[in-house]
């Protein structure tokens, strides 16, 4: 993740999201949902997943969706609120290095130079014209010398340390905050910049990038994936101009929705159902499961769950198509967006899609070939 916010770029090429609030549990394997307006939200795993009206669909995953739930991921730590950049990091916030950055040394105030005086003298001299002469009968136990000095204390200079200096910083911050339960980020999860002055060895400042956990710097780093369901093309067959009386199968041709991937993380459409007004005044639509089987030319069944079969009664002479002589043929695909969070072992539905399809169809009746025959001329012979 190198761009400050997260959910800008998904939704200028998708539609604008509904702002959501936080993200319902996940179980392991499980997606749990919820609409805001046209767009449907979730989890599954460690992946916030979202998917709009108009079919298109993504996920966003801490630490690439390799853990079965968020709690897993920070084994155990706080999510990152914020967290420290050398100032001038911009560019990159959230480093894909952990080790720290050299900022050299910390940079303190110089205390004022302590004068240091002079050494004090301990012992007393002997005064000058003491006798040296010394008497012999002095009584036992009278001292004969002067008497020793106690030598006096003195207290060393106190030397004030070195005091830390205030630096710049750039501060992260992840906004919105998760959710307090599950953790999961909102989907529309923004980097915050800001530049803070701090003490580096202030104890209450938030970590720097490459002190938080392996964890942490997981969550922080979030991979994102995207996709979106492309209607197919409304088609018949065998035959793609149908004529009275014929069996034809209505397909929706070219239906794609890719499947996208993110560490144990799926996301993908699934088309389920097609549902055909074949455009002649007073029939029935027709429906089959997934896009519609595509008949073969001189296949005999044309019929099953899987065949949007129709007759045509009337031809399109007079029809109501954008087209000259064609029926306004309709169609409607039903999608499932579903997700997975053990690498498509097991799916978990987390909304329904319906996108129309038209064609505009020429029905034509059974042409008979007339042969004209030539005048018998006189003796038999044409």
């Amino acid at each position: 993740m190198r761009a400050r916010t997260l959910a800008m770029a998904l939704a200028v090429a998708l539609g604008v999201l509904a702002a959501p609030g936080n993200a319902q549990a996940a179980e392991t394997g499980a997606a749990r949902s919820r609409s805001a307006g046209g767009d449907v939200h979730g989890t599954a795993g460690s992946c916030a997943l979202w998917s709009s009206a108009a079919g298109a669909y993504g996920m966003r995953c801490a630490g690439g969706g390799t853990a079965r739930s968020y709690a897993e991921l920070l084994g155990g730590a706080p999510v990152p609120a914020c967290w420290l950049l050398p100032a001038g990091s911009e560019h990159d916030l959230t480093p894909a290095d952990a080790r720290p950055v050299d900022l050299g040394p910390v940079p303190t105030s110089q205390p004022p130079a302590v004068p240091v005086p002079n050494p004090v003298q301990t012992t007393t001299p002997e005064p000058a014209g003491v006798p040296t002469d010394v008497p012999t009968d002095v009584p036992t136990g009278v001292p004969t010398g002067v008497p020793d000095v106690v030598p006096t204390a003195v207290p060393s200079p106190v030397v004030p340390l070195p005091v830390d200096l205030p630096e710049q910083f750039l501060r992260v911050c992840l906004s919105p905050a998760p959710d307090a339960g599950t953790l999961a980020p909102a989907w529309d999860t923004t980097l915050l910049t800001s530049t803070v002055t701090l003490l580096r060895r202030d104890g209450n400042r938030p970590r720097f990038w490459w002190e938080l956990t392996a964890g942490q710097r997981r969550y922080a780093t979030r991979a994102e994936a995207r996709g979106g369901i492309v209607e197919g093309i409304l088609v018949t067959t065998p035959s793609r101009t149908p004529r009275i009386g014929q069996t034809v199968g209505f397909s929706a041709v070219a239906a794609t929705a890719p499947t996208i991937a993110l560490g144990r993380s799926r996301m993908r459409g699934v088309l389920t159902s097609l549902e055909v007004q074949p455009g002649e005044p007073g029939r029935r639509p027709v429906t089959c499961t997934g896009p519609g089987r595509e008949l073969r030319a001189g296949e005999g069944d044309r019929t099953g769950a899987d065949v949007c079969s129709f007759r045509y009664e009337r031809t399109s002479a007079a029809g109501t198509g954008q087209a000259p002589d064609t029926w306004a043929v309709t169609g409607t695909e039903t999608w499932r967006i579903e997700s997975s969070a053990d690498e498509g072992a097991t799916w978990d539905v987390l909304r329904e899609v319906r996108r129309a399809v038209r064609v505009d169809l020429r029905v034509t009746e059974v042409q008979t070939l007339v042969v004209p025959v030539s005048p018998v001329r006189a003796g038999g012979t044409p």
